[in-house]
């Protein structure tokens, strides 16, 4: 599991609920989930997907065709 610099964790356990921010990024050895210090398993928080439609891909690329060198 890779871990990448400027996530946050947060502890699953509901009386510990600390989080980390990660400084500097690295690799989880044998692919298990960071554990907190209380034991519990640590993930990160939900963000909800953003919706990118046809429309909006055909405009962005319009938009870079159009820029000048």
């Amino acid at each position: 599991m890779d871990i990448r610099k400027g996530q946050r964790w947060h502890c699953q356990n509901p009386k510990c609920r600390s989080e980390i921010f990660v400084s500097a990024s690295s690799r989880v050895q044998g692919g298990s989930n960071l554990r907190c210090s209380c034991g519990e398993i640590m993930k990160k928080p939900y963000v909800r997907p953003g919706l990118n439609t046809f429309e909006s891909a055909k405009e962005a690329h319009r938009n870079l065709a159009a820029s000048p060198r």
